[in-house]
């Protein structure tokens, strides 16, 4: 077998493990399933009828694409929790006593997390749907959508490992998760279009990887109105990047580096 084919081979062991451990904690499928429909209940049924955004008709049209911006984010969050166990547990130890390398290991576990972000933008663009979101700009539109979509995800999930790396203990993990995407996600223009935001909060908004993903979706699909910018979808996209060739390389080299609980 040739060491490529072995690294594969390694990505898809490890990939299995996870899933197969999501399996016996369903608990975290359900935390990230449960949160997009709870918010679209609370902002999108129960407060649509009284929140007006300039130029937009229906509130539930324009909500959807941030909160499934959210919902990832807050799903891929939840691989920090995973990780940090792992370390505690003294399995990260153990990979680092096989011949399996760092790279194949995380590569394999941000696969298995991707499956559940997956499953969660499949939910809440569900809920989108019975709250009346609909793609107005055709197929091709909607499947370069949620290519951006689980690409942020994927990036946001190796930011999470490498929180759960450095955290050592899975409460801290979800405590440090929670303090950082939080606030990136709720200061944003998920709910709310930057503009209509204090002028001292407004650039913080505007500056947000959140808000860039969450406008280029509203764009590409139609959601929001005006013309569609390629600016947009670039933004959005070279914030993916940066934040896959800032963390990849930092949470391999944790990873390598991480103490014994």
């Amino acid at each position: 077998m040739s060491e490529f084919a072995g690294a594969v081979q390694d990505v898809l062991v490890t990939a299995r493990r996870g899933l197969l451990r999501g399996r016996r904690e369903p608990r975290l499928l359900v935390l990230a399933v449960l949160q997009p429909v709870l918010f679209m209940l609370v902002f999108g049924v129960i407060l649509g009828g009284v929140i007006r955004v300039p130029g937009v008709a229906d509130y539930a049209a324009f909500l959807t694409p941030g909160l499934l911006v959210q919902a990832v984010a807050l799903a891929a969050g939840l691989a920090a929790v995973g990780v940090a166990r792992d370390v505690r547990g003294g399995m990260v130890d153990r990979f680092r006593t096989l011949p399996v390398s760092a790279a194949s290991a995380l590569f394999g576990r941000t696969g298995s997390d991707l499956v559940r972000v997956a499953m969660t933008a499949a939910v809440a663009a569900g809920v989108g749907v019975i709250a009346g979101w609909r793609v107005h700009s055709g197929p091709a539109a909607a499947v370069a959508g949620f290519a951006l979509l689980l690409t942020f995800g994927y990036a946001v999930t190796w930011l999470s490992v490498l929180v759960g790396l450095c955290a050592g203990a899975p409460s801290t993990a979800r405590l440090l998760v929670l303090a950082c995407l939080l606030p990136v996600t709720f200061v944003s223009s998920v709910l709310a279009p930057p503009a209509t935001m204090p002028p001292w909060l407004r650039p913080v908004a505007e500056a947000n990887p959140v808000s860039a993903v969450a406008t280029a979706l509203r764009l590409l699909w139609g959601n929001e109105p005006g013309p569609r910018p390629p600016m947009a979808y670039a933004l959005a996209w070279g914030w993916v990047v940066v934040i896959l060739l800032l963390a990849v390389p930092l949470a391999l080299r944790r990873y390598r580096r991480s103490p014994a609980p």
